[in-house]
């Protein structure tokens, strides 16, 4: 027994010395686990993290010339609206205007025209009265042709200032709406980079663990089985000695050297 006891602090302060070589001092290297996603600062955007939630955030600059981008729209659709206005009452008048025109061509023509047949003396005839309704009709021709296209001349300014009204105010929201799109795709892309973030940080604390246990068997297993199977060696020995029988000596150590 004071064999054990002289030799058992030596054994087992060696196989920790042994032991923590192995473990701390050699073998494979891990990698660094890598950086936790880094936000953003920058165009007036900032993210932050609070309860597990990617929050992005505008600054008052980036919100002003948003605001101020939306107000312009306003005002052009507002003034586009303003023209739309204008547009029935122009087109009327200059309707108006080319009508006059056309009645005062007409006036000028059949006076020419029944003048002349004054003069030859065939007015009330067949040939004078035919030569007035053709003059009447051509002119009532005109009168409806420019009728007709000052209506759709009115009716195609009208659409095009009602598209560019509408696209003007449609622009008012779509900035805001591409503002909050914006700062919604920044959020995704950090909570993207957060989640693989966490799985290769999972992944690195399953091989430190699994390095640990692997560095904990060959602790054990080379350092203390040594120390073991010598000290099994020697009480094998001392017992066949105090038996008498080095055989059983030789059987005990055998024994303990398997442990």
């Amino acid at each position: 027994m004071s064999f054990l006891a002289a030799a058992a602090p030596a054994l087992i302060s060696g196989g920790l010395q042994f032991g923590l070589g192995k473990l701390f001092g050699g073998g494979s290297k891990t990698v660094a686990p890598p950086p936790p996603p880094t936000g953003i600062n920058a165009g007036g955007l900032s993210s932050s993290m609070s309860g597990g939630n990617i929050n992005v955030a505008a600054s008052p600059e980036r919100l002003g010339f948003v605001s101020g981008v939306q107000n312009t729209f306003r005002d052009l659709g507002g003034e586009i609206g303003a023209l739309r206005g204008m547009v029935a009452p122009g087109i009327s008048s200059l309707r108006a205007s080319r009508l006059a025109e056309i009645e005062d061509a007409r006036n000028r023509a059949i006076g020419d025209l029944r003048e002349n047949l004054q003069r030859r003396r065939i007015m009330g005839s067949s040939f004078g009265n035919d030569a007035i309704a053709r003059a009447e009709n051509e002119f009532a021709g005109t009168r409806e042709r420019v009728a007709a296209e000052s209506t759709l001349q009115e009716l195609e300014a009208t659409n095009n200032l009602i598209n560019q009204q509408f696209n003007a105010q449609r622009m008012q929201f779509q900035t805001g709406l591409d503002e909050l799109n914006l700062q919604a795709n920044i959020a995704a892309g950090l909570a993207g980079k957060a989640t693989d973030t966490m799985s290769q940080n999972a992944r690195f604390m399953a091989l430190l663990n699994s390095q640990e246990a692997a560095a904990s068997g060959k602790f054990f297993g080379q350092a203390f089985g040594p120390a073991f199977n010598a000290v099994g060696s020697s009480v094998g020995k001392n017992f066949g000695s105090f038996f008498g029988g080095g055989g059983g000596g030789v059987g005990a150590g055998a024994g303990l050297s398997g442990f």
